[in-house]
């Protein structure tokens, strides 16, 4: 079966705009806050769908290891829209379906539901960047080794 393959330029077209939902959907997790206020809507919404499971009540190591996240999330995807590449899409696709894997922990182990939201995207994203490119080799998703890497791999 023969699975078709991204252009380059739309695979990177894709990788700026999983950056840009990132940006848009974290930023609110950068800044206490703004993350507070975030995590009351995300309360409201939920308790309104009825849906099941738990937001505890924030405190100072939820809104810590909250900021943290949404600072490098920041950064991370301002990296992705300025300079898109294989592979920081690449990357980007494994963090993912690492994130996934955490929320879907998390809502099997309480978590309220409403993070399946963020799931579907982690997971359609992902998957997109671990989609084949055209004239795409394995191996040339990674930048090539300095001379200095490549001498000390070799023993010299």
């Amino acid at each position: 079966m023969h699975i078709p393959a991204f252009a380059s330029g739309r695979y990177l077209r894709i990788v700026r705009a999983s950056g840009w939902y990132d940006l848009l959907v974290t930023w609110p997790f950068a800044l206490p806050w703004t993350f507070a206020w975030l995590y009351a809507q995300l309360n409201l919404l939920a308790q309104a769908l009825e849906l099941p499971g738990t937001l505890h009540p924030l405190d100072t190591t939820h809104m810590l290891l909250a900021n943290l996240l949404g600072s490098v999330v920041v950064v991370w995807s301002v990296a992705r829209i300025v300079a898109p590449t294989v592979l920081l899409g690449r990357l980007d696709g494994v963090a993912r379906f690492l994130f996934a894997a955490w929320q879907i922990y998390a809502v099997a182990h309480g978590a309220n539901a409403i993070v399946l939201g963020f799931t579907a995207f982690e997971l359609l994203f992902g998957v997109l960047q671990w989609w084949r490119v055209q004239g795409e080799r394995p191996a040339t998703a990674c930048p090539p080794a300095s001379e200095a890497l490549r001498a000390r791999a070799h023993g010299a």
